[in-house]
């Protein structure tokens, strides 16, 4: 049996739906009200019309609203535990455990300020054969539950992730050039895969599409969260390499083992047990 550990937090339909839901509610009852006024009141024609034509047009907008919560409805709800998270399908009524540690991939795409965040959203997945578990805005707490598995993902596989690169292993980590259509791919009934590209991670350099970069070269490692992108700097300050942090999977997990490399210089190790430190 998993141990889940202690349940931590629910994150379920996010409040702000409530919301729509108690907007809908006031607009039927009010269009039903003003439906209802011409007959307990004596009024003219042209005002009986008026009253009629308001509330009609009120409760169309009352259900206008609930076909929006309708669709704003998440396709999956979560359980943060101490030791992974409980994934379930309200719909289907299925629910699976997934370890911290099982985490293989995580993606972040961000919608832009001009949607205020609605678009926002983390997804993770054990396996590239296994389907998104997409956190989007309308789960309550997400990114709250998106900066924890982030973070678990990183103190879980950091670590494992160090002794493979100091035993000459390779990490190979996946990206695409365009991030909208990957953020189709997180929406229900999807199954196309797109393409991705591959950066190779060794002890001694980063392999691109470009070329290898030795990690030697590598003096800073630039991650600016405004303009969404990731820059490798040369002692001179020159870029050596860019990629865009949101097109990247588990960039922050690539961000932790590179940052550790450059500074700490892993290829210098001659202590096995020095790999363990903790990010």
């Amino acid at each position: 049996m998993i141990d889940k550990g202690p349940m931590l937090s629910r994150h379920d339909f996010s409040k702000v739906n409530w919301g729509i839901l108690a907007a809908a509610a006031l607009l039927l009852t009010l269009g039903a009200a003003l439906l209802l006024l011409p007959l307990l009141s004596n009024m003219d024609e042209n005002e009986v019309l008026t009253l009629l034509q308001t509330g009609a047009a009120t409760i169309v907008l009352g259900c206008i609203l609930l076909a929006l919560r309708h669709c704003l409805r998440p396709t999956l709800t979560y359980r943060l535990y101490e030791h992974g998270v409980r994934v379930i399908n309200p719909h289907s009524h299925k629910e699976r455990f997934i370890p911290f540690e099982k985490i293989g991939d995580i993606y972040r795409f961000r919608g832009g300020r001009l949607f205020g965040g609605v678009f926002d959203v983390m997804a993770f997945r054990t396996s590239a054969e296994q389907p998104w578990c997409p956190v989007f805005s309308n789960v309550s707490h997400s990114w709250r539950l998106a900066d924890t598995i982030i973070a678990q993902q990183i103190q879980q596989r950091g670590p494992q992730a160090l002794n493979a690169l100091y035993q000459g292993e390779m990490l190979s980590f996946h990206y695409l050039s365009c991030g909208a259509r990957w953020l189709n791919q997180l929406l229900p009934g999807q199954r196309k895969r797109p393409s991705t590209q591959t950066l190779s991670l060794s002890s001694t350099a980063l392999i691109t599409a470009q070329g290898s970069i030795p990690i030697e070269q590598i003096r800073e490692l630039e991650n600016n969260p405004q303009r969404g992108t990731i820059r490798l700097l040369d002692n001179q300050g020159n870029a050596l390499f860019t990629i865009g942090y949101f097109s990247l999977l588990s960039a922050d997990l690539f961000i932790a083992l590179l940052e550790h490399m450059i500074y700490t210089r892993i290829t210098a190790y001659h202590n096995p047990a020095m790999t363990r430190q903790q990010f």
